[in-house]
């Protein structure tokens, strides 16, 4: 059987579709949510319409990646790409499984805090809403303590959980994981990294495209296998 010189339609419409999402996602969390966590612009809530749409389009990733791996495992593939160089080749292959472990763990690391803070299911399962991000809030910014919300629904910011580790005061949700790590941080540190591994991605792909000229493109987009 010949080796297709495409990938299955299916894969290449969730190619496009998780990248899209993605971006997003990065433009939201970076030009809307960190000024807002980091520079104390107010609050963010789960009522927030474009907080709804960061929240929803990560959550769209997180499923939209698992069907790609089982359409991925299940149809046939291209060749690997051949960069010219063997330790281009073994870089872009590294890239590649880093882009979809990065991807994997920023959307759950963030679909856990979500849930965590209560987000969530302020957002889409009609809880009470919480306490916004920010100032105030359910969280402020790294080397000013950690708030925990106060059994009033309240926050207090700059204050530590006293008891046992992992347990916060009162009945309110606590923004930080285990021994005080900080997930939304986490979140953004990944975020960071992710950044990092697209541009060399996007790097490899005009390499191949303008200097290589190989079409490799193709590959991922529609047309006869």
């Amino acid at each position: 059987m010949d080796t297709p010189k495409r990938y299955h339609p299916a894969l290449v419409t969730l190619h496009w579709l998780i990248a899209l999402l993605v971006f997003t996602d990065l433009y939201i969390g970076y030009f809307y949510i960190r000024p807002i966590i980091m520079l104390g612009h107010g609050g963010v809530r789960g009522t927030d319409p474009i907080l709804k749409i960061h929240m929803a389009a990560g959550v769209a990733i997180l499923i939209f990646l698992v069907i790609r791996f089982i359409i991925r495992l299940t149809t046939r593939k291209p060749a690997p790409a051949d960069a010219g160089f063997k330790a281009l080749n073994i870089l872009a292959r590294a890239v590649h499984y880093a882009l979809y472990f990065f991807v994997l763990a920023m959307t759950v690391v963030g679909l856990i805090f979500s849930l965590q803070v209560n987000r969530f299911q302020v957002a889409f399962l009609g809880a009470n809403s919480g306490p916004s991000f920010g100032p105030g809030g359910g969280f402020v910014r790294p080397g000013a303590g950690t708030p925990f919300p106060s059994p009033n629904g309240n926050s207090a910011p700059g204050i530590s959980n006293p008891g046992a580790p992992g347990l916060p005061p009162g009945n309110g949700p606590r923004p930080s994981g285990p021994r005080g790590i900080n997930l939304l941080m986490i979140h953004l540190y990944i975020s960071i990294i992710l950044i990092a591994l697209l541009t060399l991605h996007i790097l490899a792909a005009f390499y191949h495209q303008v200097i290589r000229k190989d079409r490799l493109l193709s590959r991922m987009w529609y047309g006869q296998a």
